[in-house]
């Protein structure tokens, strides 16, 4: 399944509760049916649920500026498995879900569906349920959670064998909410997408930045300039900056580095080959 985690630093829990929720076309599978998990609140109600997070973050231990308040998660799986996929086992797997981010969470989980595609919604607090604690995970929590809850799949529900997918070698993490909403409405890939995959091969058989740029216009690439640098891209008359492209960017700069090494001991080389001709034209 593709997990996807949205962090929100200002507070948006009436916002996300009322997506989730108010949609009611949406919450319903085509027999009527749905099913609602809160975990660590009280009460049915939105604004019920909204004034227990906002109190639980008050008891936040350690404040900053840039604080998750929360985290908008979906858990989605193949349009090719919606004929497998039941309420129960949606349920069986949020319930999964919970123990395996953090049992000490506040949570709300409910399923949606769109056409054919199968998806849960999750609200998650930014700190622990009454400790302050933050609920934060690092890059090697969050790939061990989406390998443990995709096994967990794999073991129980081996039928749903096309949401199976190969979790540390494709991030969705970089795609804005609307560009992944367009990814399972269509299950085609995003401009941006398409973007990467076409740098990343221009990065690998680029040996410098002349030769990169030459690769780039194969592809109908064009780059654009900001004060004088490379900054991004521009693909279908649409621009992307290598920081929203996130490995993108790192690779660009190694390769400038890589450049600046290569000149640096061509220099060195050249010196050292004058030096050398110079001492032999003493000798004589």
């Amino acid at each position: 399944m593709i997990i996807k985690i949205k962090s929100h630093k200002r507070d948006a829990f009436k916002r996300i509760l009322e997506y989730m929720m108010n949609d009611r076309d949406r919450l319903l599978d085509q027999n009527g049916n749905t099913f609602r998990i809160t975990y660590n609140l009280k009460g049915k109600s939105i604004t019920e649920w909204v004034k227990q997070y906002q109190q639980n973050e008050l008891l936040r231990t350690y404040r900053r500026k840039d604080s998750v308040r929360l985290t908008h998660e979906i858990l989605s799986w193949h349009r090719k498995d919606a004929k497998n996929i039941t309420l129960q086992k949606m349920e069986d797997i949020a319930h999964e879900y919970i123990a395996r981010r953090s049992p000490k969470g506040i949570y709300v989980i409910v399923p949606h569906f769109d056409k054919e595609h199968c998806h849960l919604h999750i609200c998650v607090s930014g700190v622990e349920y009454h400790t302050g604690k933050s609920l934060r995970l690092s890059k090697a929590e969050l790939l061990k959670l989406k390998k443990g809850i995709q096994e967990y799949q794999k073991e129980k529900f081996p039928e749903l064998s096309n949401s199976v997918v190969k979790h540390g070698r494709k991030s969705y993490s970089i795609l804005s909410e609307k560009e992944y909403q367009f990814k399972l409405r269509t299950g085609r890939e995003t401009n941006k997408e398409q973007v990467i995959s076409m740098l990343n091969t221009c990065f690998n058989k680029s040996s410098s930045k002349n030769s990169f740029v030459e690769f780039l216009a194969e592809y109908n690439l064009k780059p654009y300039l900001r004060n004088g640098k490379m900054n991004g891209i521009i693909f279908n008359g649409q621009k992307f900056r290598f920081k929203s492209l996130g490995l993108i960017k790192e690779k660009f700069e190694m390769m400038e580095r890589s450049n600046k090494r290569a000149k640096k001991l061509t220099s060195v080389r050249e010196e050292n080959l004058q030096i050398n001709n110079m001492g032999s034209t003493l000798e004589k």
